[in-house]
């Protein structure tokens, strides 16, 4: 069977056309995004001694201010990437300029647009830009109707870096379309130690899972103010198995020698399996001697998990808590394996520095 050659030609040659017209477009592309590129380079380069100038500008030596309204828009960006680097007098400086060329009036207004990505946009900015000026404003988005929005709110309040934000943040954490806690964490940890104060009266002021993200930051800072109240939590047996969860792991991680008692209790007297992995892990951290045979007796636990941490605890104690684990290793009851496992643990990885109360 003969096929007519020329319609196959015309066929080829359309073929080979198309691909010649996307290589040209694809070189144009290419070409267009090296120039824009380096345009922008270039500009970033002729603004960034305007900036300099700024940060270095004494307003008591009688200069002339640099102009910064008139400068080019891509001094914004410039700005806002900067921003998150400085503190202090220099981030406040910046902070000026923004205002000064409309960029925060403009982020303003954003927050009721009606497209959520421009709401999200704008308090985003003016985390970074505003400082504490519309903290309202930003917090009342943390109610939005956009989940991504609301997220947004949340990390804008913290990099504000106004600790007046922790009481909105931490609402934000209830009911059904609460933010997350790792949102809502990070942002509490953006504020700094200067938000110690807040979250020390929200430990008790808060209310469930809000309470149990405080017990965690509190002990995320090593915030020793906060140990007689957590130790507070931990023993109350009606407080939320969560909440003593996070204050015996906070206590943990400040290492108060006053929490073993308080840790103790909670190994020894607990039926939650995971309250009492949380104590005994803490009471390794704490690394007083005291808890040498509370741990000892948590090895003959049910919970296998807890008598991995436990054993895993005595290890941290130092040399009287390995000797009593070797002791145990030596036997054949159900605690002789986890003993056995710490000792090789132990022996296998860097040694752990012994805690001062166990020399």
């Amino acid at each position: 069977m003969n096929v007519p050659l020329a319609p196959v030609l015309l066929a080829g040659a359309a073929v080979t056309g198309l691909v010649v017209v996307l290589l040209c477009a694809v070189a144009t592309a290419h070409l267009l995004r090296g120039r824009r590129r380096a345009r922008d380079v270039q500009r970033k380069r002729e603004l960034t001694p305007l900036v300099h100038a700024l940060l270095d500008d004494d307003p008591a030596d009688g200069a002339p201010r640099a102009d910064v309204v008139g400068a080019h828009a891509d001094l914004d960006a410039i700005v806002l990437e900067l921003l998150p680097q400085l503190r202090g007098t220099d981030r406040q400086v910046l902070r000026q300029v923004l205002a000064e060329r409309g960029v925060v009036p403009r982020a303003v207004a954003d927050l009721s647009a009606r497209k959520s990505w421009r709401r999200g946009r704008a308090v985003t900015l003016l985390g970074s830009a505003a400082g504490t000026d519309h903290l309202a404003a930003m917090a009342a988005l943390l109610d939005d109707r956009s989940p991504e929005v609301r997220c947004a709110a949340a990390r804008a309040l913290g990099k504000a870096g106004d600790p007046a934000a922790v009481a909105p943040l931490l609402r934000a954490t209830r009911g059904g379309t609460g933010l997350p806690h790792g949102v809502v964490g990070m942002a509490l940890l953006d504020l700094g130690a200067a938000a110690l104060p807040a979250l020390r009266d929200a430990l008790t002021a808060s209310r469930g899972n809000a309470r149990e993200l405080v017990a965690e930051l509190l002990g995320v800072h090593g915030d020793a103010s906060a140990t007689a109240a957590l130790e507070g939590l931990l023993r109350d047996a009606a407080e939320d198995l969560p909440v003593r969860r996070a204050a015996a792991t906070a206590l943990g991680r400040i290492g108060s020698p006053t929490s073993t008692e308080p840790l103790v209790a909670a190994l020894t007297n607990s039926p939650d399996h995971r309250l009492q992995r949380a104590a005994a892990e803490a009471l390794g951290r704490v690394g007083d001697p005291v808890a040498t045979v509370p741990l000892l007796a948590g090895l003959a636990a049910p919970d296998v998990a807890v008598r991995s941490v436990c054993a895993d605890a005595l290890a941290r104690l130092g040399g009287e808590g390995r000797t009593a684990l070797q002791e145990v290793a030596g036997g054949t009851g159900a605690a002789a394996p986890v003993a056995r496992a710490a000792l090789d643990e132990l022996l296998a990885g860097p040694r752990r520095p012994e805690p001062a109360g166990a020399r």
